[in-house]
């Protein structure tokens, strides 16, 4: 896994794993094509990932979790 705050990175890995954008709880989350709760654009989840101080763990199995960074 590898840990990173850079957007166009985790915009990449999200594209290539299908996975979309969501805020749950004010957290946020990458979740796949028939995951709906949250779900939001680009601008909401980074703003809730710079308010938490989180940086991305990213999976090359197309995982992600975010940790303080």
């Amino acid at each position: 896994m590898r840990l990173t705050i850079d957007r166009g990175e985790i915009i990449h890995h999200a594209g290539f794993h299908r996975l979309s954008p969501a805020v749950r709880h004010g957290a946020p989350l990458l979740v796949g094509p028939g995951d709906q709760a949250g779900r939001c654009g680009w601008e909401a989840f980074f703003r809730a990932m710079d308010g938490l101080g989180l940086a991305a763990e990213l999976g090359e199995d197309g995982s992600a979790r975010f940790v303080k960074g």
